[in-house]
C-alpha cells in the first residue's frame, strides 16, 4: 500500500517529490534541453490541479481503524454513536435506529455488520426538494480482531454474508458461486461510468455494482477492494433523483483513490485491544 501523506495530499506522490523533480527539471534542462524542462512543468502543473480537485472533492483525512485511512467526500459528515455511560451513570437510552452508524442507511430496520464508519449528507434532488445520502466504510477487519478469541469466526466469508443483508434488504437475487453478481472493475472496458484511476496514486484494483434495479427510488453502489486478506466495502446509497451537479460518484471515486488499507490483519497485542469497528 501506499506510505500516508497529510491530508492535503493523495497517497503515492507528494509535494516533496514533485518539487525535487522540479528543480531536477532546471538541471536536466542544461543537458537535455528546453523540450525536458517544458514537460517536467506539465507534468507538475497537472498534479497541482488533480491535487486542487481532490481537495475541493474531499474532506480531511480519517482513520476509522488502525491502519485504515481514507477522505471521504463532501459535504458527509460522520455519524457517530452516544459514548457509553461513565461510572455511575444511568445506562444511556436505546439509540434511535436513524442514528445507528451501523444501519443501513435508507433501510434503519436493517443493521450491517463489520461497519467502521457511517457518514450522512443531505443532497439536492431534482428538479427540486432535498434527500439523504449515506457512505458505509465495511470490513471484514473486526472478523479478523474477533477470531483472535474465537477460532470459528471466517473473515474470508464476510463478503457473502455482507451481500446476503444487501440483497434481502433491495429485494435482488443473493450473489451465488453459480449466480455471481455482474461486477464490473474500475477503469476496464466494460466501465463505462468511471475513468481508470489517478497515475498519482498506488495502483488499486476495485470492482463495483449497482444492487438495487432501476425501478427503485435509491441506487446502493457497492465498491469491494481485496488487499491479501484485508477486505473492505465502500457503499454509497443516493437517492436517483439526486442532482447530478453533485457528481457524488466521481467524489467518491477520489475517496477509493485516498484510500489506505493494511496489507495484513491486525495481530493480537498484549493487553492494547485494536481500535475501532462497531
Amino acid at each position: 500500500m501506499s506510505r500516508s501523506l497529510p491530508s492535503n495530499s493523495v497517497p503515492g506522490l507528494d509535494r516533496r517529490t514533485f518539487l525535487t523533480s522540479l528543480a531536477g527539471a532546471s538541471f536536466f534542462a542544461i543537458g537535455c534541453g528546453v523540450e525536458t524542462y517544458d514537460y517536467r512543468l506539465r507534468q507538475t502543473k497537472e498534479y497541482f490541479e488533480y491535487l486542487e480537485k481532490v481537495n475541493l472533492a474531499l474532506g480531511s483525512k480519517v482513520v476509522p481503524f488502525d491502519g485504515v485511512e481514507l477522505r471521504v467526500p463532501k459535504p458527509f459528515t460522520q455519524i457517530l454513536p452516544p459514548p457509553p455511560p461513565k461510572d455511575g451513570e444511568p445506562e444511556a437510552q436505546p439509540l434511535d435506529p436513524n442514528e445507528d452508524p451501523t444501519r443501513l442507511g435508507d433501510h434503519p430496520n436493517v443493521r450491517l455488520e463489520g461497519v467502521l464508519a457511517t457518514w450522512r449528507a443531505k443532497v439536492d434532488l431534482e428538479p427540486s426538494g432535498e434527500g439523504k445520502a449515506y457512505l458505509h466504510l465495511l470490513s471484514n477487519l473486526p472478523r479478523w480482531v474477533e477470531k483472535q478469541t474465537n477460532n470459528d469466526i471466517e473473515p474470508l466469508h464476510y463478503r457473502t454474508d455482507v451481500t446476503n443483508v444487501l440483497a434481502n434488504a433491495y429485494s435482488v437475487q443473493s450473489e451465488t458461486t453459480d449466480a455471481p453478481w455482474p461486477w464490473i472493475r474500475i477503469g476496464s472496458r466494460d466501465d463505462e461510468r468511471h475513468r481508470t484511476f489517478s497515475p498519482y496514486v498506488g495502483k488499486k484494483t476495485v470492482d463495483y455494482i449497482d444492487i438495487p434495479p432501476v425501478d427503485q427510488p435509491i441506487n446502493a453502489v457497492f465498491y469491494w477492494m481485496e488487499v491479501r486478506d484485508v477486505h473492505v466495502g465502500l457503499l454509497l446509497i443516493f437517492p436517483r433523483a439526486t442532482d447530478s451537479r453533485l457528481k457524488l460518484e466521481d467524489r467518491l471515486k477520489h475517496t477509493l483513490e485516498t484510500l489506505k488499507v493494511p496489507s495484513q490483519p491486525p495481530q493480537k497485542k498484549a493487553g492494547k485491544p485494536t481500535v475501532g469497528g462497531f
